[in-house]
């Protein structure tokens, strides 16, 4: 942080624990911080907590994330390709599994006549 504003203007600020015996009894909740991109535990000093309508977005945004994770590395392992083409497929057929092993096959079908 550079100001006084720079701790304002966020809507959190993680700071690191060096003496972990300051979270005895209290209630950490596990969140995923939109900065850093992964899990963090967070304490709230006033008691209070996440947001439940917030919390269960985040929930749901990190399982969707899981999912397309694995539809990505399934899509790859069909393909046999790198991760880009798997994602140019996945984005051409709109999310499609299907579509994208159809948009595939189409193209290496035209490859194939076209040689």
């Amino acid at each position: 942080m550079m100001s006084e504003h720079g701790i304002h203007s966020r809507e959190r600020l993680l700071i690191p624990v060096t003496r972990p015996e300051i979270l005895d009894g209290q209630t950490c909740y596990i969140e995923t911080d939109i900065y850093a991109k992964r899990e963090v535990a967070v304490l709230y000093l006033d008691g209070t907590g996440p947001d439940k309508k917030e919390a269960h977005a985040r929930a749901t945004a990190r399982v969707h994330r899981k999912l397309k994770r694995e539809i990505m590395e399934s899509l790859k392992r069909s393909l046999r390709v790198d991760d880009s083409t798997a994602q140019y497929y996945f984005a051409l057929a709109e999310g499609d599994l299907r579509g994208a092993l159809q948009e595939f096959s189409d193209d290496m079908q035209w490859e194939h006549t076209a040689k």
